[in-house]
């Protein structure tokens, strides 16, 4: 059975210079017609609390989901009856702004995200270091366990508005990947990364010791690691200048299965009924919101998209890009630029949007089939 995939066209439609002036043309405005076809009012309950979910970007970070968007949903979910608040989690690490609760707040304000610009507070879902999760098993699926991130759990409603993006791992990012990442705690984060604890190569280390000084889970005695007592945070590596400590990264492939594998156990844990999804097709860039800069869109902006469904507005989202003419002056070759090229896969080596797609699929995530309607 098809998904209903609800969509609002960038492209104002204006006929006059005399309508400039107009904000209602603004996609903003419109943004109320997007979330009144798709069921806001009726998927909140009055006095819910609801999870805005976001990403903040980094330093530097220009084309993350723009907090006047974020602003509009926080006033229609209070308009409907609900208190919002904005949130995301920690990144994987320790030494950096993105890895802990206050640098995220730090980096939230710095992009233009506050309690005064949103109109509601910030809260970082996954705790002060990232490790405040709730245990969710699996079954037939690339993870074991997933530690869902508490604040989600807490939440009687997510709204996740995704900046739909090309990944140079994953391929791409959209509203599974907002689940099986972004609402995630930071072991969780390793894991789906990172294919075993960290080791120590004995003859690069120095025994400087600042690993074992930033280990959360003291787990390190240089040159050593206990695997045991690793929390799976990644903070050693970051903080090691001689590069002795060694991940293994996972390939691509196994990356999206993880993801969507980690978005199951999400859906699942919360309730997939207590989920909203935008997908923000504006300044597509060729590379995710973590990186500390944001390159040319690939395409020209195509709108918002909103479902219930994680996988039919994803699937829906690619297809909308795929059967767009690429820009030039961007990452796409001349080739790629084509309409139906597939663009993601063309920027990085050894991409496949399928797979993160298929395992959606198998892993019953929602509809690989969707029905677009447009809103006027």
């Amino acid at each position: 059975m098809s998904s209903e995939v609800y969509l609002l066209s960038s492209r104002a439609p204006v006929r006059s210079v005399e309508h400039w002036a107009d904000r209602s043309y603004s996609l903003v405005s419109r943004l109320e017609r997007l979330a009144s076809a798709v069921g806001l009012e009726e998927f909140i309950d009055r006095g819910d609390l609801v999870a805005v979910k976001v990403h903040f970007g980094d330093h530097g970070t220009t084309r993350t989901v723009r907090s006047v968007f974020v602003r509009k949903m926080v006033q229609l979910v209070k308009r409907a009856g609900g208190e919002p608040f904005v949130t995301e989690t920690t990144g994987l690490g320790m030494r950096y702004d993105r890895s802990r609760a206050p640098g995220r707040i730090k980096i939230a304000r710095e992009n233009g995200y506050t309690f005064e610009t949103l109109g509601a507070p910030i809260v970082i879902a996954d705790g002060l270091l990232g490790f405040n999760g709730v245990p969710r098993k699996l079954s037939n699926a690339a993870l074991d366990e997933v530690l869902v991130a508490k604040a989600i759990l807490e939440a009687d409603k997510v709204v996740a508005l995704t900046h739909f993006t090309g990944h140079f791992s994953s391929s791409f990012g959209g509203a599974i990947k907002n689940l099986g990442v972004g609402c995630v705690a930071k072991p969780t984060k390793y894991d789906l990364h990172i294919d075993a604890p960290p080791e120590i190569d004995a003859a690069k280390c120095t025994r400087c010791n600042a690993c074992a000084e930033a280990c959360p889970g003291e787990a390190i005695t240089p040159p050593a690691i206990d695997a045991e007592r690793c929390v799976k945070c990644n903070g050693c590596v970051e903080y090691c200048d001689e590069r002795a400590i060694i991940v293994k990264w996972t390939d691509n492939a196994t990356l999206s299965r993880r993801i969507a594998a980690a978005a199951k156990a999400v859906l699942e844990a919360k309730g997939r009924e207590n989920f909203l999804f935008f997908n923000f097709l504006v300044e597509i860039t060729p590379h995710c919101d973590c990186c500390a800069f944001s390159d040319n869109p690939i395409v020209p902006d195509i709108g918002v998209l909103a479902s219930r469904d994680a996988l039919a507005i994803d699937r829906a989202s690619l297809d909308l890009i795929e059967g767009s003419q690429g820009l030039e002056n961007t990452l796409l070759s001349e080739e790629s630029r084509a309409r139906g090229a597939r663009k993601f896969e063309s920027l990085f080596e050894d991409l496949d949007t399928r797979v993160q797609l298929a395992e959606a699929e198998r892993l019953a995530l929602g509809s690989a089939e969707y029905k677009l309607v447009e809103v006027n």
